[in-house]
């Protein structure tokens, strides 16, 4: 009676063995199908931190229990993804240079309009003193002057003086990206646009005699609306579903939450194709920071990152993070990508809590000529 007993126990854990690994897998490669083909397979790569950690939890369990099949189907699963793992997982290491002469530090940073993530007005701006105390040569903003010039932005004016004074360079449009600067830069005429507004744009910025082009890029969000996010929110809580109807709530996500995820990610997979082509037809050293809004190993990334660039935080840091926590959107969707005779040497994410993002700050060093 307790072998019939087992015997569909056994075999219902296969299937589920089975269907973790071959999803878990589609989710670490589904970086690679164009989502402007097929939308499902970037949605999929979402749930990649997840699956990751089923996977470990169930491996885990079918050790104890000396399941030694189905141990070895999970651990094939993870095997296979060794690639994208390291891509998510990074094993990097920061390194220090003597010579600082030859060294430069780049902020990047979504600043959410520079207003406060609390709901409540700062004196001073948490935002302007956060990147005052980081110091970084180089300041990237994303969300940083949206509607009105940045120099008219009124919850930064008094503090305005004081950050001019320490970036004498910058930017002063209407486009969404800032640059500050404490080294003179040309403003180029290469960038990506969308029916919006401009998504990168890019500058020559004369770094101590070397010609950096750095894109500033702010790809094409999800452009939920506050009805979906909480929809999302309610689903994600232990006992949301309870809090709005099953059906309902399935309804509201495929026709939201999935619709605008899909226009989504393909239109940032055609933002990351021209932005590709810019930096193809650029010189050596290029810097690509930004909120990307995609994630590592998405399509748009890998599109981004090609063969020739590497990754700031793979390079410098141990570990998975996030860069953005608003509404348990839990991702790391602000990116720093370099190629040329630069060298990331270390980078840290910023903890600051003034916006829905976090900051990146990333050091660099010139290869000794």
């Amino acid at each position: 009676m307790l072998k019939k007993l087992l015997f569909p126990i056994k075999f219902a854990a296969l299937i589920a063995a089975i269907l973790l690994a071959i999803a878990y897998v589609v989710s670490a490669y589904s970086g690679m199908v164009n989502p402007e083909k097929d939308a499902k397979f970037a949605i999929i790569g979402l749930g990649y931190p997840l699956l990751f950690s089923a996977s470990l939890l169930v491996l885990g369990l079918w050790l104890i229990f000396k399941q030694w099949w189905l141990a070895a189907i999970t651990a094939c699963s993870l095997i296979a993804t060794a690639d994208p793992l390291t891509t998510f997982f990074p094993f990097g290491s920061s390194q220090e240079v003597a010579d600082t002469s030859k060294t430069f530090t780049l902020l990047t940073f979504n600043v959410m309009n520079f207003d406060d993530f609390d709901g409540t007005v700062h004196e001073p701006n948490r935002t302007v003193q956060y990147i005052l105390q980081t110091d970084a040569d180089i300041v990237c903003l994303q969300e940083g002057a949206q509607g009105v010039r940045f120099t008219s932005i009124n919850v930064i004016q008094n503090s305005l003086p004081e950050l001019i004074a320490r970036y004498p360079y910058y930017t002063n449009g209407t486009d969404d990206m800032v640059l500050l600067s404490k080294y003179p830069f040309e403003l180029c005429d290469e960038y990506v646009t969308s029916s919006e507004r401009k998504k990168v744009v890019a500058y020559n910025v004369n770094i101590k005699g070397h010609t950096v082009k750095i894109f500033n890029c702010h790809l094409q969000s999800i452009g939920l609306t506050m009805s979906d996010k909480e929809i999302y929110k309610q689903i994600t809580e232990i006992d949301g579903i309870n809090h709005i109807e099953p059906i309902d709530a399935i309804k509201e996500v495929r026709s939201n939450l999935f619709s605008k995820l899909s226009a989504a990610f393909k239109q940032r997979a055609k933002q990351a194709h021209d932005l590709r082509e810019l930096i193809d037809s650029s010189g050596k050293d290029v810097i690509v920071c930004g909120d990307f809004n995609d994630t590592p190993g998405s399509y748009s990334y890998r599109t981004v990152r090609g063969d020739d660039m590497h990754d700031a935080y793979n390079d410098c840091a141990n570990g998975p993070t996030i860069t953005y926590h608003d509404n348990r959107f839990f991702f790391k969707i602000d990116h720093v990508l370099y190629r040329g005779d630069l060298k990331a040497i270390a980078i840290k994410r910023g903890d600051i809590d003034s916006s829905d993002h976090y900051p990146l700050i990333a050091t660099f060093a010139f290869a000794s000529k």
